[in-house]
């Protein structure tokens, strides 16, 4: 797990009893759990207007920029998908070797990483990775009913993975459009080849 100069140097901040007494560090540690705890919720917008509890120190600077880098340090770790130990050793090995705050960070990232897990499938960008594709071909007869002329019919199912779900995308083509299809797929393939042989 990478994080950011900006980042680590607001950590750095939040367990220096020097820079941030214990009273505001509990406080912004209940913050920073309450406001995760209620990602999406009428309570998280109520929250986030509170500004009291950071001005309960004199460095009002010092206490918001480590408030921002712990609530940065818990939505990365979900990113990563880190446990508590997992994100204790890459912050002991990055920032914070020896420092008694680090249990308490830990605990409370382990209380608000169900609700970061859950946030994270709702509002992410990825797109579902095609994984398969099934086609079957069916043929379309003339009738006396309908006026159909003969021709081939492609039955396609493309399968999905998106987040873990598996999900299905059906569409019937005929000939000329599944190689329409088939050729648009190759020239993007040649079209990302040519920029990644580029880079």
């Amino acid at each position: 797990m990478n994080i950011s100069t900006e980042i680590e140097l607001g950590l750095k901040r939040l367990c220096n009893p020097a820079l941030i007494n214990d009273q505001c560090f509990q406080i912004l540690l209940q913050k920073a759990e309450k406001v995760l705890g209620t990602l999406l919720s009428e309570i998280s917008e109520q929250t986030l207007n509170d500004e009291s509890t950071i001005n309960i120190t004199s460095k009002q600077d010092i206490a918001k920029e480590a408030y921002a880098s712990l609530v940065a340090l818990f939505t990365i770790a979900n990113r990563h998908c880190l446990d508590g130990k997992s994100l204790n050793q890459n912050l002991q090995t990055l920032v914070l070797t020896n420092t008694d705050r680090l249990p308490e960070i830990i605990k409370t990232y382990e209380s608000v990483r169900p609700r970061l897990t859950e946030v994270s499938k709702i509002t992410t960008t990825s797109l579902a990775n095609v994984v398969d594709v099934e086609c079957r071909l069916d043929y379309c007869v003339q009738s006396s009913v309908f006026d159909d002329v003969s021709e081939f019919l492609y039955k396609v199912r493309l399968k999905t993975i998106d987040n873990g779900t598996i999900k299905y995308i059906d569409f019937v083509c005929n000939t000329q459009e599944l190689q329409e299809l088939v050729f648009k797929l190759k020239d993007a393939v040649r079209h990302l080849e040519k920029i990644s042989s580029a880079s």
